[in-house]
């Protein structure tokens, strides 16, 4: 009876259909890596104070998102096991998870993501069991479709009907579908081989083995997508195109290299940080060193630098550098890199540098124009895998939520329309460029505020940071 007194006493009624708020409560949209993340650091850090968080993810794969879902043993992180741990403090936390589960993989392998995604889907799980005496994870198989923000706190409408009242919502958006090619007649987009989403599993079963393919950018995806279908056993030919037809370098490990930020800080000039890069690539070179760990160490601080330019400076950097530095930045695992080499000697895989002009569909083949050192070319094929990137632009992206949250100024895009805008902390502003009291993000919607923000690496540190500042807010 006293128990009930106390929680009613506590506790907001709302209409039939929705939750009451007990105390704090804290809301992730989206329960990939970014969220799971968060989630864990929020159950961890709670401190005994009662707490309920939704964790609310529409395609029943919380903890893997995108990235971690794949099955493929060809698919390896990107990144060495040591260098993957959930918890900045406590680096071989994910490798030490590997010993105690029976794989025999040394802290330098690149180990294959799906065992990612099961390490934080066990790790939330676990958390979860461990703090629940008083942190409540409340883990919701649906879709938020709208999000009315208030002073104190917000209403989260779910595709069921169902309304959560929070204290806070958090948007914790992993990578969204690429935007379609910048080609005058788009009609071609409507055919079943058309591959909007790499990642969709029965994508594939409308391919034959035989089938030429074209894959739209050079990158990661394309990676990922060439080694999905080299396991399959593909046996037509594979053409991928990008505008400077730039593979991802291959990470070479054992070197090191001293940080020189100091000749960096204050830099207002993209051209002056590069300049500074290069001379100490040079360096390396000659000294027994080797490029990546250069670029290696200024990674820890290439937030800082980001923050430092002016938005002109960021714009050249996009249109003038920015391949060149992901190419360099975002590399291949070199187990994945052997079978990109395997397939380029045996002719199955070519990488074209061009730029598309048009794609249209005869009724039997795409027919792609494009163009390579201003000379037309063309070329036929019975596929087309998008794998140009996550689409950025939050206004293009196909979301009822983003979309009702732009609509209603609640939210904005960043000033390069990389992601949102938001303080470096988080905290998003609404279409005016007032911080939300309710809205907090994290993760690839920071892009354009901290460039950095997309590899586990930087989301950990977020989410232990985020974590800190919510459980701290009244």
């Amino acid at each position: 009876m006293l128990h009930n007194l106390f929680v009613s006493q506590r506790c907001l009624l709302l209409i039939t259909n929705r939750r009451c708020q007990i105390l704090k409560r804290i809301t992730i949209v989206g329960g990939g890596a970014s969220g799971t993340l968060l989630a864990i650091q929020l159950l961890r850090n709670s401190g005994g104070e009662p707490i309920t968080i939704d964790l609310i993810e529409k395609h029943k794969s919380v903890g893997r998102g995108v990235a971690y879902s794949t099955e493929s043993p060809f698919h390896l992180l990107n990144v060495p096991a040591a260098k993957m741990s959930a918890f900045p403090k406590e680096p071989g936390h994910f490798h030490d998870w590997l010993i105690a589960g029976g794989f025999e993989y040394a802290p330098t392998d690149f180990v294959p993501r799906a065992l990612f995604g099961k390490y934080l889907r066990e790790l939330l799980d676990i958390t979860s069991k461990t703090f629940g005496s008083y942190a409540t994870l409340d883990l919701v198989d649906d879709e938020v479709v709208d999000l009315t923000p208030d002073i104190s706190s917000a209403y989260v409408t779910l595709a069921s009907g169902e309304v959560i009242q929070t204290s806070r919502v958090v948007l914790a958006f992993g990578n969204f579908l690429p935007p379609h090619p910048t080609v005058p007649d788009l009609k071609f987009i409507s055919h079943p081989k058309y591959i909007h989403n790499v990642w969709d599993p029965q994508a594939y079963e409308r391919i034959s083995d035989t089938d030429e393919i074209l894959i739209i950018g050079t990158g990661l995806s394309m990676v990922d997508v060439a080694l999905r279908l080299y396991t399959d056993g593909h046996k037509g030919r594979i053409s991928a195109i990008s505008t400077r037809g730039l593979l991802p370098a291959v990470h070479k490990l054992g070197y090191e290299y001293p940080s020189f930020i100091g000749e960096l800080n204050g830099s207002k000039r993209i051209t002056e940080i590069f300049t500074c890069v290069r001379r100490h690539i040079d360096h390396a070179s000659s000294n027994g060193s080797d490029w990546r760990a250069v670029i290696d160490s200024v990674r820890p601080h290439t937030q800082a630098l980001w923050l430092g330019l002016p938005t002109s400076e960021k714009r050249y950097f996009m249109q003038h550098l920015s391949r060149y530095w992901n190419a360099a930045r975002h590399r291949m695992a070199p187990g994945a890199a052997s079978v990109i080499d395997e397939m380029q000697e045996s002719g199955r895989l070519r990488i074209l540098k061009g730029r598309l002009r048009n794609i249209t569909h005869d009724g039997d083949k795409f027919l792609v124009n494009h163009v390579i050192d201003g000379d037309i070319n063309y070329l036929e094929s019975d596929a087309i895998f998008n794998c140009i990137g996550s689409q950025a632009n939050f206004r293009h992206v196909e979301s009822r939520l983003i979309q009702s949250l732009l609509r209603k100024g609640a939210i904005r895009c960043d000033e390069l329309s990389l992601g949102l805008d938001a303080t470096p902390d988080g905290v998003l502003l609404d279409s005016m460029g007032r911080p939300s009291p309710a809205l907090r993000t994290l993760g690839t919607a920071l892009k354009g505020i901290l460039w950095e923000s997309t590899a586990i690496p930087e989301i950990r540190q977020q989410a232990e940071a985020l974590a800190a500042q919510l459980l701290s807010e009244d």
